[in-house]
């Protein structure tokens, strides 16, 4: 399972990060877990994401991890938007920065007491120094008072008063403040960016079976991943988004051979296989198909195709196959399909 650092030391921050992690499938780890919470950087910027992104940097390249960090601003809007991106350095601790806030807002009226929140959060990655960032952002109003005590590193959220649940945030659930915050918003966006750039990726593909005089064509990789390259495989290729499995095979074989197809029959068996990190981090669902030329001549993909070829099941099994078609071939009830066909 893929690690991720969350760069923080600030365990309310984490516990809101993970709360809304929990179903995807990576390991998350702040700087204590990971040895850095020792380790710390300024934030020079005048911007959230900015701070975020050198944060961000800076503990992925300690870590080697690929790093999530953020930086959270309070502005308040009767005292001309501070304290900021300086909230962390407007008192010594929670309470005091409460009470120097209530104290210069006594004179406010009621419709000038408004306030939000910004997070600029920030995904980087060290293997090839690639970063986005995220923004989020809460609208409410200052109270005239404590409400109550807020969770840890979460201080501002005490006189954080949230009209639409009518609550503080510090009387919001972990998933209820999540599903309004500005943090929670900009969690929302990492989880999406991380499941759809970084999580394994399910693949159905359908393959064809194309027989010709008792023999079926078979065609060699050209492919930039040195696994693949050379292997021969039956044509076919990944359903897209939207498309049904038997629209994709006839748009795959004919853009790969230039053949319009027919289809026969489906083999009974699918087999899956895994590919790591490395091969591109996913899992391929192979979907069998005999079929029969119903037009055109052979023109290869010079992108896709090396070569091709014509083969009775022996002389298939002897080629180097991708490890799924072979497997696929070998099976006992896949076989006695094939060889109603080929010889």
């Amino acid at each position: 399972m893929k690690k991720i650092l969350i760069a923080t030391t600030n365990i309310g921050k984490f516990q809101e990060f993970t709360a809304q992690f929990e179903d995807i499938p990576f390991r998350f780890v702040n700087l204590k877990q990971a040895g850095l919470d020792k380790d710390e950087t300024d934030e020079p910027f005048e911007t959230t994401w900015e701070n975020a992104a050198r944060k961000a940097k800076y503990y992925a390249q300690k870590s080697g991890l690929l790093t999530i960090a953020e930086d959270t601003a309070f502005f308040v809007d009767y005292l001309n938007g501070e304290p900021g991106i300086k909230a962390k350095r407007f008192g010594k601790n929670a309470f005091e920065r409460n009470k120097k806030i209530i104290n210069l807002l006594k004179g406010a009226l009621k419709n000038e007491r408004g306030a939000y929140f910004e997070t600029g959060g920030c995904v980087y990655d060290p293997t090839n120094e690639s970063f986005n960032v995220f923004i989020g952002k809460a609208r409410g109003v200052i109270a005239e008072k404590e409400i109550i005590s807020a969770r840890e590193g979460m201080g501002y959220d005490s006189i954080f008063y949230y009209p639409p649940m009518k609550k503080s945030f510090a009387e919001l659930s972990i998933a209820d403040k999540n599903h309004v915050s500005h943090r929670g918003k900009v969690i929302h966006q990492i989880k999406l960016f991380l499941m759809n750039h970084y999580a394994a990726k399910q693949i159905i593909a359908p393959a064809a079976i194309i027989i010709k005089d008792g023999k079926a064509l078979l065609c060699q990789r050209r492919d930039y991943r040195p696994a693949f390259d050379g292997k021969w495989e039956f044509p076919g290729g990944g359903v897209d988004y939207g498309e049904e499995t038997k629209e994709c095979l006839l748009r795959e074989v004919r853009e790969e051979t230039g053949y319009k197809i027919k289809i026969l029959e489906q083999l009974p068996e699918i087999f899956t296989s895994v590919c790591g990190e490395k091969l591109g981090n996913y899992q391929v669902f192979l979907v069998l198909f005999i079929c029969k030329i119903k037009s055109g001549t052979f023109k290869s993909s010079d992108i896709e195709i090396r070569s091709h070829a014509w083969r009775n099941y022996k002389e298939m099994i002897l080629e180097d196959l991708m490890p799924l078609n072979k497997k696929m071939l070998l099976d006992k009830n896949n076989m006695k399909v094939i060889k109603k066909y080929i010889k």
